[in-house]
């Protein structure tokens, strides 16, 4: 996935143009999980949603696999979760992972592959349960569960934990890497995530690299390498690696005017 000098703005009521995000070069590689990290309104959900195709870029260029978001929509290689779960109160757990695949069919996929993914986020017993009769953290899985459904080589997640309560946030951080490793085909190429969070310690937790943004006009200005081994588990929030990793991230948040380091580097 790589961005070309991407930048986005917008038009204020009064016709004003207000810039969003700076033109942005950034590459992902293929297996990566990368967390975008930033104060609040510095772009970070508006730089997922142009890689995702929900907004279009003012200029520049993003490419998903080689081929333009709305296209890497088309051929089902995106998987969005958002903050809130957005699921469907009258349909089932069972039918909610379901409408992924009814809204982006995949010959390769049966309802089998359904109640797998469902017993793979822990929710076999409530598979019958509407949405209202599930916890925070298990409707988030959900939402996860649909997501995945189409097996897609790149995950964006939009702050999926931030209505959760600190104690399910933790449990679910490390529920997201665990699924993130998972695909129905093992022959397929490993899967990306991209990651917007508010929380230094939970981009340090998941990711393999975390990007700083700058205030608005969002620009990225560190790109921080995250060699943790996986799998992770949350006694590895107590380790120094952790507290040093974590203090090398609030550091480059604190210092905005901070040197962009080369993004492009294989």
């Amino acid at each position: 996935m790589r961005l070309r000098e991407a930048r986005l703005t917008y038009q204020t009521k009064a016709g004003n143009p207000l810039e969003a995000v700076s033109p942005t070069t950034l590459t992902i590689r293929a297996g990566e999980f990368t967390a975008l990290v930033g104060p609040s309104g510095c772009g970070k959900t508006s730089l997922l949603r142009m890689i995702g195709g929900l907004i279009p870029v003012s200029g520049g260029e993003v490419q998903v696999f080689g081929e333009s978001p709305k296209e890497a929509q088309r051929h089902k290689r995106l998987g969005l979760v958002f903050q809130e779960p957005a699921l469907l109160a009258w349909r089932s757990v069972e039918d909610n992972v379901r409408l992924g695949l009814q809204l982006n069919p995949k010959e390769t996929h049966s309802s089998t592959d359904v109640h797998e993914l469902i017993d793979i986020v822990g929710l076999t017993a409530f598979r019958r349960y509407r949405p209202a009769e599930l916890s925070g953290g298990m409707q988030q899985r959900v939402a996860l569960a649909r997501a995945l459904a189409i097996d897609p080589p790149l995950l964006l997640l939009d702050e999926p934990f931030a209505a959760l309560d600190e104690i399910t946030r933790e449990q679910m951080r490390y529920e997201v890497q665990r699924l993130w490793g998972i695909s129905h085909d093992p022959t397929d190429p490993p899967r990306s995530a991209i990651f917007v969070t508010h929380s230094v310690p939970e981009a340090v937790a998941v990711a393999d690299r975390v990007l700083v943004m700058s205030p608005r006009p969002g620009r990225i200005i560190a790109d921080i390498p995250i060699t943790a081994p996986r799998p992770r588990r949350p006694e590895h929030e107590h380790s120094d690696r952790f507290v040093n990793d974590t203090a090398i991230v609030r550091a480059a948040l604190r210092s905005p005017t901070t040197p962009a380091v080369p993004l492009d580097a294989a």
